[in-house]
């Protein structure tokens, strides 16, 4: 097998583990070469275990449907990020997709641990890493918060830095424009803004 290069990077506005993702997630196994598909709900893991659970259920039968099998990988916390066994999992997968929640969560329990290290791989031997509403928070810088201090967690992690993805854009632009106004005035120099539409992805 030859080295692919860097894989693929998706940032969803919503819509994973749905038929809207079809076409986006039917490109990406084109892509895996036979590796696993991994699935990754740490972002509601503040929501309770069964939060989890609905989402890792959602994604495997999404990828039934699609003739895949997704095995899901369950890191509610950092402790659970830095396990070996699930770190090696992560680091030969072919795909991996994060589902929604909150992204800064999803950042803090993955800043600086084995599973961070593992994507990192994967996707630098050509596996493609997916993200939807939270499930941005491995794939979008840190957007600093000018009122805290220097020690501030990550809202973000950077894997697709320097583009910024705005979530749920046509929700947010239609009933808050505001938030969209602030979000571009708090971009870092040097980073972009794509705002994603719900059920729709930028690869």
């Amino acid at each position: 097998m030859t080295d692919r290069g860097i894989g693929p990077l998706v940032l969803a506005g919503s819509g994973e583990y749905t038929p809207a993702m079809d076409l986006v997630d039917r490109r990406l196994l084109e892509t895996c070469d036979g590796k696993t598909v991994i699935l990754i709900a740490t972002a509601c893991a503040l929501e309770g275990a069964d939060v989890m659970a609905r989402w890792e259920q959602m994604g495997v039968a999404h990828f039934q449907r699609l003739g895949v099998d997704a095995i899901p990988v369950r890191i509610a916390d950092q402790g659970d990020a830095g396990r070996a066994d699930l770190a090696e999992q992560i680091a030969a997968a072919g795909l991996v997709w994060f589902s929604g929640g909150s992204a800064a969560y999803l950042a803090r329990t993955f800043e600086g641990t084995a599973a961070w290290q593992a994507l990192l791989a994967a996707n630098a031997a050509g596996g493609a890493v997916a993200g939807a509403s939270g499930g941005l928070g491995v794939l979008n810088p840190h957007l600093p918060n000018p009122g805290a201090g220097a020690d501030q967690p990550p809202t973000g992690l950077g894997l697709a830095a320097p583009v910024r993805a705005i979530s749920h854009f046509d929700r947010i632009a239609a009933r808050r424009p505001e938030v969209v106004d602030r979000a571009l005035q708090a971009l870092a120099p040097g980073q972009a803004r794509a705002g994603v539409d719900e059920e729709t992805a930028v690869v």
